[in-house]
């Protein structure tokens, strides 16, 4: 038995590109191949089943399969089995999250994966004339006050004269119900229950009783509508939650999703959706960050941790040629911003974030290119920038445990004046609520 040299899961991509490099100029009739990375992590080609049929591509793809295998070893399949005709059904599941191996190769990249398939693609941007703005609080790593910042932005918009819809879609931590709606206020259901009830056919049963308005924004000239996790009893929630990311019948997981926001968009009619996304680099996660349209706002503290998860999700848009896609929807959030030595702290901060920016997000400036060029690249004190961090301070009033059910009596001013602006500028006040807010 032939012993072959350790290919390690990160050397694949690099490797089967200057594999396909070597070889001849492929067959006119073969306008994509895909190379298809298992759950085990071995590649194997794919092309469809007409190519069957035609001897010249059959024996190019033997060659092609023979050089993976002699390059890439136990990371592919022998070359007897290195090749599949496959139907157009897979062929169109392929084209979802596959990228070419190069800019310009016939060669694309595939990945069959338990999760992380949502961090492939980037839908459109969700801001069309007509439609509600939607907005995404992420993080990385958890604390952040991500739940407290869906409250009170939701408050001072509310008061402003704005409609507001806000989701908590961190189904494995939910936050808002318990800190923005009274028990006796809290609605029947979430969205978890819509989830499963959707699974047979029950979805539009519970619509009607999952959203609830919180106390606070009664007398307000807009409205807020939360849809929490779950309802006012959560029942039987763990086994809920082990069904809620299960695709119905030909319908993905995410779309259902959209489908579910689409819906409660219609029929709460809000100006502004913040979606309180899961935490982490999980596949959950993905779907609010880059399949929902939203901008998306990067929660943060100046930890190497923070930062080290922020270089895996930026480099992986990098390599995969989705950075054009997103980041000018990006807002990074300085979250936790401590009392003392602020100014420096947000300096470091803005440093740090633009030289993750720059080195996987931001275009390349040419020598002597400056400001007025198209590229979209920032300097570092540029305050319209990505980059620049919008700061929430920590405060006494709001550290954790703090009730938003009264977030009037709240110092609200002193942490999030800075971070409500950028949103005063977007969002104006009404000419009804106004006159209110002197």
């Amino acid at each position: 038995m032939m012993k072959h040299q350790f290919v390690p899961f990160d050397a694949m991509r690099k490797r089967a590109a200057e594999a396909v490099d070597a070889l001849p100029p492929a067959p006119a009739g073969l306008s994509k191949i895909w190379l298809v990375r298992n759950l085990h992590g071995r590649l194997r080609i794919c092309v469809g089943n007409e190519c069957e049929a035609d001897r010249e591509i059959r024996e190019f793809l033997r060659d092609a399969a023979v050089r993976l295998h002699e390059v890439l070893g136990v990371r592919s399949h022998e070359p007897e089995q290195g090749v599949l005709f496959v139907g157009d059904q897979l062929l169109d599941s392929l084209e979802q999250g596959g990228q070419p191996l190069r800019p310009g190769s016939r060669f694309y990249l595939a990945d069959r994966l338990v999760a992380g398939t949502d961090w492939w693609t980037v839908a459109p941007s969700s801001e069309v004339p007509g439609r509600p703005q939607r907005f995404t609080l992420y993080s990385v790593k958890g604390g952040v006050g991500r739940s407290t910042t869906a409250a009170i932005l939701a408050w001072d918009l509310a008061r402003r004269g704005r409609r507001v819809l806000v989701l908590d879609l961190d189904l494995e931590s939910p936050g808002l119900s318990p800190v923005m709606l009274e028990r006796e206020r809290r609605p029947e259901f979430g969205v978890t229950d819509w989830f499963v009830e959707d699974l047979v056919g029950q979805g539009d049963r519970v619509l009607e009783r999952m959203a609830a308005a919180p106390a606070w924004a009664r007398d307000f000239e807009g409205a807020v509508h939360i849809v929490p996790a779950h309802g006012r009893n959560p029942g039987e929630y763990l086994a809920k939650l082990g069904r809620v990311y299960l695709g119905f019948g030909q319908e993905e997981w995410t779309a259902r999703l959209k489908r579910l926001l689409q819906t409660l968009e219609k029929r709460h009619d809000p100006e502004v959706v913040l979606i309180e996304s899961r935490s982490g680099l999980h596949d959950i996660a993905a779907a609010t960050v880059t399949d929902l349209g939203a901008e998306v706002l990067l929660f943060g503290t100046d930890s190497e941790s923070a930062w080290d998860g922020y270089r895996i999700l930026f480099r992986h848009w990098q390599e995969l040629g989705l950075a054009r896609d997103i980041r000018e929807r990006l807002w990074t959030v300085s979250a936790l911003t401590p009392e003392f030595n602020t100014g420096s702290y947000l300096a470091r901060f803005r440093l740090r974030a633009w030289e993750l920016f720059q080195e996987y997000l931001y275009d390349e400036l040419a020598a002597g290119e400056g400001a007025e060029s198209n590229a979209f690249s920032f300097g570092e004190t540029d305050d319209d920038a990505p980059h620049h961090p919008l700061p929430i301070h920590w405060n006494r009033g709001l550290a954790a445990g703090a009730s938003l059910l009264d977030i009037a009596g709240l110092p609200t001013g002193s942490a999030y004046g800075a971070f409500l602006e950028r949103f005063h500028a977007r969002f104006p006040p009404r000419p009804s609520a106004a006159g209110k807010l002197r």
